[in-house]
């Protein structure tokens, strides 16, 4: 797994786990900014000592994105990111089976997001 500093790693490593690699992509890319951007607003909800000092949410363009953008976040809290670009990206499929898989992503990011490490 790469060091998950910009926009761009978010999304290799989203498609790695969504096995999406091939273009055309089955997910686009802009579904998936959009989904990184949803999770940081959860981040911001769930952990907003994690945005300090400001408590700053990055807008992310849908369209026109810049895959060198830093996503600034603490590097521990990094992978849960992937989890919930990975689950929601997943809550629109329609198998039983990937419910399942998406409600466990999303599960896992808020129970890393809340687990403090000893």
């Amino acid at each position: 797994m790469s060091q998950l500093a910009t926009l761009g790693d978010y999304l290799i490593e989203s498609r790695r786990l969504l096995q999406d690699e091939i273009v055309p992509y089955r997910y686009p890319d802009s579904d998936l900014v959009e989904a990184l951007g949803i999770g940081l607003m959860e981040v911001r909800r769930v952990r907003p000592d994690l945005l300090l000092p400001l408590f700053d949410v990055p807008v992310l363009p849908a369209t026109g994105f810049n895959p060198s953008t830093a996503i600034t976040l603490d590097v521990m809290y990094r992978p849960a990111m992937i989890y919930y670009m990975v689950g929601r990206a997943q809550l629109r499929d329609d198998e039983n089976t990937q419910d399942a898989r998406a409600a466990s992503l999303l599960n896992k990011f808020v129970s890393q997001m809340l687990t403090i490490a000893s």
